[in-house]
């Protein structure tokens, strides 16, 4: 049985707004294995960003127990600077907000993030371009973003991720601004990264990524709850990325080969 990469233990993180206290997250436990591909789902204003915060460590919990790569993330443990230097090494983190600089092209946006985390340049230069080739992207590298679709730049900010080479991929709708085509592409890209042991975290509305998740969980009422697949889906079925059952197959595949 693999060790867990990430573990959360009874977690709670609520937020003031003006004289009230709003309660986030009430008790959530959760358990990820290496390689393993973690699909979240829940209304919005459920707390699924403020979750994915904590466990990218961007945010404290105010109670409870969370562990990343057997790391205790603790205020206590770390320093501000220790945590970016740990984030920048292990943990990718593709967030609905782009983050993009908006002055500089597609290229600059992975290539600058690559230099930044300590590649050289030739191998800044190779990662940049081959993972926006990967994305289908190439052909807009040395575009500036600011003049690029908001598909388009999503899968700008999805190179600049990937292209780290991380352990943990902390991501929030990453095909929420993607067409089909490029949709199933990401996720072919990603459940092949999976196999090679890096392990994916997904907040997402988008039912049609349910067939690539090996875990499902429902956040709502601040509590995380893990469900069947066909309990995610809303009203009638919209299958993998189509009627041709191509996700399925690629799942199944996936499962045998692991």
């Amino acid at each position: 049985m693999r060790l867990p990469i990430i573990k959360l233990n009874d977690v709670y993180k609520s937020y003031s707004y003006g004289d009230k206290r709003i309660e986030v997250l009430k008790g959530v436990r959760l358990r990820v294995a290496p390689g393993e591909m973690v699909g979240i789902f829940g209304p919005s204003g459920s707390g699924k960003s403020t979750l994915l915060h904590i466990i990218s460590t961007l945010d404290f919990a105010d109670s409870g127990y969370v562990e990343v790569l057997e790391r205790d993330i603790n205020p206590r443990h770390f320093s501000e600077d220790d945590l970016a230097l740990f984030r920048r090494r292990y943990i990718g983190l593709i967030f609905q907000s782009h983050n993009l600089f908006p002055e500089m092209t597609a290229y600059e946006n992975v290539y600058f993030a690559l230099r930044m985390r300590g590649f050289g340049h030739r191998e800044s230069k190779v990662r940049a371009l081959n993972t926006l080739n990967s994305l289908g992207i190439d052909r807009q590298a040395h575009k500036n973003v600011q003049f690029l679709s908001g598909g388009e730049r999503q899968r700008v900010a999805v190179a600049r991720a990937l292209a780290m080479g991380a352990e943990i991929y902390v991501c929030d709708e990453p095909t929420g601004e993607l067409d089909r085509e490029n949709a199933i592409n990401l996720m072919e890209i990603l459940v092949s990264l999976a196999r090679e042991g890096k392990t994916f975290v997904i907040a997402t509305h988008d039912d049609r990524l349910l067939p690539y998740f090996d875990t499902v969980y429902k956040l709502e009422d601040g509590l995380l709850h893990r469900v069947e697949k066909k309990e995610v889906h809303h009203g009638k079925a919209t299958g993998a990325f189509g009627q041709d059952g191509d996700g399925v197959s690629r799942l199944h595949s996936r499962g045998h080969s692991r």
